[in-house]
C-alpha cells in the first residue's frame, strides 16, 4: 500500500489517548511570573443545561499544580438553591484530574437551581497578582427522568497511517546555501531545526497508525452530559474526555477499545476491543523509515545537494565537513573541496549554461555551501507540538487510508 499525499501537518495528536478536556495546568510562557502559583483559574460548569434527578453538577477546573483535586476543595464555598431555598449538597473529587462533582444530599426535583460562590486561592506574599479570588454564579437545570444505565457504546474506527519526518540535523539532505541549525523551543511550541537559506529535505520518518473513533454511547443528553469517555489501548485507559471523538496512535500494532464512566453513579462500561495494524502491508509501514528525497530536490534545489557533519557542539551543521549528495564514491579528497565529477571537475571553469549541474551557491572553500550562521528566525511549525511518543522534530508528510471498521 503506498502511501498518499497529504497537506495535513504536525498530526502528532493524541498517541498516547486523547487531547485533555480536563487541563491540569494553565500553560504558561516562560518567563511567566504566574507559572509555578499553585492556584485556581476558572471553575466553569459542564452540563448545567439538564441534569438527571439521581446526577451530579459537573465542574471543570483549570488551575497550576499536579496536586491532587481534593487538595483543593476547601478553597471553593458553593452555595446552591431552589425557588431561594438551600439545597444541601458538597463538593467532591471525580476521579478525574481536574475534574470537579457537586453531589446532592438528596435526588434532585426538576427544576431550575441557582448556584453562587466564591473561589479562595491561597495567599502569596510576594506574588497577589497571581492568586486572585473569584466568584461563582450560574444556574443548572434538572430534568423528570434518573440517569439511563450505561450499555457497551457503539464505535467507528477509522485507521490511518501517518509518516512523521523527522527534521533533525542527521535526517536531511540540503542544497543552495542551507546549514541547518537547531532552535530552541518557547512559548510552549516544540524546538527544533530550522536554515536561513537554500532549502532541505527529510531522509527519515516515523510511520505512526492513528485510530480516531466516533462514539455512540445511546444515551439521552442528560446522563451522556454526565459520562466520561476513554480510549482504551492494549487494555490501559488513556485521557478523559466528555465528546464523542477519540484518538489513539502507536508506530507498532495495537487493539482499542472505549470505556464510559457515569460520574454520578460510578457505573463503567467498555466497547469491545479491535486491533489495528497487523496486515504485512501495513507493518511495513509502521515504525522507522526511509524517506527518498530525490524528487524534492530536483524540485526545488538550483545547485548540487550536500550532507554536511554535525558540529562539535551538536547543534548546527559543520560547513567545513560537506559531502555531495547522493555519495556513493562519487568524491575523492577532501569532500569539502567539492565534487570531482560534472562542471569544472576537469579544469574548466563549467560556464557551459548547463542548468542544476554547477553549483551557484558554493563557496570559495569548501565548493559547496556558503560559509556562515544558520539560525532560523521563522517562528516553528505550531503547535500540535505535544509530539509524538515524546520524539519531537517529527511533522506529518503523508498518510495512507487503511481500513473502517464499525
Amino acid at each position: 500500500m503506498a502511501f498518499k499525499k497529504s497537506s495535513i501537518q504536525a498530526m502528532t495528536v493524541a498517541l498516547a489517548g486523547a487531547a485533555v478536556v480536563f487541563p491540569n495546568e494553565a500553560s504558561a510562557c516562560t518567563p511567566d511570573p504566574c507559572a509555578y502559583a499553585e492556584v485556581w483559574q476558572s471553575l466553569d460548569p459542564l452540563n448545567a443545561g439538564a441534569i438527571p434527578t439521581d446526577g451530579v453538577l459537573l465542574l471543570q477546573g483549570a488551575r497550576f499544580g499536579d496536586e491532587p483535586d481534593e487538595d483543593w476543595l476547601a478553597t471553593i464555598d458553593l452555595s446552591v438553591t431552589l425557588d431561594g431555598q438551600p439545597i444541601a449538597g458538597a463538593i467532591e473529587a471525580s476521579g478525574f484530574h481536574g475534574l470537579l462533582v457537586w453531589r446532592p444530599a438528596e435526588p434532585l426535583t426538576p427544576g431550575d437551581y441557582k448556584v453562587t460562590g466564591e473561589v479562595d486561592n491561597p495567599d502569596y506574599d510576594n506574588f497577589e497578582y497571581c492568586s486572585f479570588d473569584f466568584d461563582l454564579a450560574f444556574d443548572f437545570t434538572v430534568v423528570a427522568e434518573p440517569s439511563t444505565p450505561l450499555g457497551p457504546p457503539l464505535v467507528e474506527r477509522t485507521a490511518e497511517v501517518n509518516l512523521h519526518e523527522r527534521e533533525e540535523l542527521a535526517s536531511l539532505v540540503c542544497c543552495d546555501g542551507a546549514m541547518p541549525g537547531q532552535f530552541d523551543s518557547y512559548c510552549g511550541s516544540a524546538g527544533g531545526v530550522g536554515w536561513e537559506e537554500g532549502f532541505c529535505a527529510v531522509t527519515r520518518g516515523l510511520g505512526v497508525l492513528l485510530v480516531e473513533m466516533k462514539v455512540d454511547t445511546g444515551l439521552p443528553p442528560a446522563t451522556a452530559a454526565l459520562v466520561v469517555r476513554q480510549a482504551v489501548v492494549d487494555g490501559e485507559p488513556g485521557l478523559p474526555e466528555l465528546d464523542d471523538a477519540l484518538r489513539a496512535g502507536s508506530e507498532v500494532a495495537f487493539c482499542t477499545a472505549v470505556r464510559l464512566t457515569n460520574v454520578a453513579t460510578g457505573e463503567v462500561v467498555t466497547s469491545e476491543a479491535v486491533c489495528h495494524g497487523s496486515e504485512p502491508e501495513i507493518v511495513a509501514q509502521l515504525g522507522e523509515q526511509v524517506i527518498d528525497p530525490s524528487a524534492a530536490l530536483t524540485e526545488a534545489c538550483a545547485s548540487t545537494a550536500y550532507t554536511c557533519e554535525i558540529g562539535e557542539a551538536g547543534d548546527r551543521w559543520d560547513p567545513g565537513a560537506c559531502t555531495p549528495w547522493p555519495g556513493g564514491g562519487e568524491t575523492s579528497g577532501d569532500p569539502t573541496e567539492g565534487p570531482t565529477s560534472g562542471p569544472g571537475s576537469d579544469g574548466s571553469d563549467g560556464s557551459d549554461g548547463s542548468e542544476g549541474t554547477g553549483n551557484s551557491a558554493s563557496g570559495g572553500q569548501d565548493g559547496l555551501v556558503e560559509h556562515g550562521c544558520a539560525c532560523d528566525s521563522r517562528a516553528p511549525s505550531a503547535p500540535w507540538a505535544w509530539l509524538l511518543l515524546g520524539l519531537g522534530l517529527l511533522r506529518s508528510r503523508r498518510r495512507s487510508r487503511v481500513a473502517k471498521d464499525c
